[in-house]
């Protein structure tokens, strides 16, 4: 486990590098290399894991409010940042090329080659911390941080506009998120996930809100049809790299969030199958139908997301 807790700090290390060094090019080296060895710390953690090996847990001590966090990586955690990470790294390489102009033209990179490191960062935290507050920090900083890269060119309306509807929606989503924690956290008195599935695990009314109030905040981030608007004006709006992570990465944290607290459930309720299959199909339905009718690139490959 000690590795990919190392992944932490090198990536925050790659964020005060491309702040502090002179030249684009340094300042892309910073960010690859650091993410470079991030992933591959990531990697030794999580290959084993993937291979058939037993989880991987340890316990961070930390201050109050936090207390001790648990990190844990087991199948599931190990499947999503075995590509998460990486995927990041080729976005990041392509990012130069693609916004090379704009650098020349006088924009600093420092800031759009640090939310990258900031993105890989917080999917290193959503896919392993088992405490509720450094989930919803994981969560808060992927989505403030895809925000900001969806308006790097932020002198077009049309762009601002499209990046205000992708902040609205994700923290819509937040806020719903919130409430699921805080009515768990009225019944345990704990933030700790092992706890929240002592509340899962049990039938009634408070597991019924809560799997509605988790289902709804995971379907906004994944853009399950009809929660989908803000996908494609997100995606239209971005540069290619980012629109690219957007659809192959960011999003999928919605559906890791929907699997790890739906495994919580132990047998859940027939309705709530119904309901994810319901809205499942109506997804790929309507996507691929938006799909056929796209002319952008960029927007065929937000609905087909």
């Amino acid at each position: 486990m000690t590795p990919l807790l190392l992944a932490i700090p090198v990536l925050l290390a790659g964020v005060v590098l491309t702040a502090t060094v002179r030249g684009h090019a340094w300042k892309l080296g910073a960010a690859v290399a650091s993410q470079a060895v991030a992933t591959a710390l990531v990697l030794v953690t999580v290959v084993p894991v993937l291979a058939g090996g037993p989880a991987r847990t340890a316990t961070q001590a930390w201050s109050y409010p936090f207390e001790n966090i648990r990190i844990h990586v087991d199948a599931l955690a190990a499947f999503f940042l075995a590509w998460s990470l990486p995927l990041t790294l080729l976005g990041t390489i392509y990012s130069y090329g693609y916004l090379r102009r704009s650098f020349d033209e006088g924009r600093n990179p420092a800031p759009h080659f640090a939310l990258l490191n900031l993105i890989a960062l917080s999917f290193v935290v959503v896919y392993t911390v088992q405490n509720a507050l450094v989930f919803l920090l994981g969560w808060e900083t992927a989505a403030v941080s895809a925000w900001l890269l969806v308006i790097w060119d932020y002198r077009s309306q049309k762009i601002r506009f499209a990046g205000f509807n992708y902040l609205v929606s994700t923290h819509i989503g937040l806020f719903v998120l919130v409430a699921a924690f805080m009515l768990m956290h009225s019944r345990t008195q704990s933030m700790d996930f092992a706890t929240f599935a002592t509340v899962l695990a049990q039938p009634g009314e408070l597991r019924d809100t809560v799997f509605v109030l988790l289902a709804l905040s995971f379907a906004l981030k994944a853009a399950f049809f009809p929660m989908h608007t803000w996908l494609p004006r997100a995606h239209a709006a971005a540069p290619a790299h980012v629109s690219a992570l957007m659809s192959g990465v960011i999003h999928k944290a919605g559906l890791f969030g929907l699997l790890r607290f739906t495994l919580y459930l132990g047998r859940p309720e027939e309705w709530m199958g119904w309901t994810v299959l319901i809205f499942g199909l109506a997804s790929a339905l309507f996507g691929a139908l938006s799909t056929a009718a796209q002319r952008d690139l960029k927007r065929l490959l937000g609905y087909s997301s």
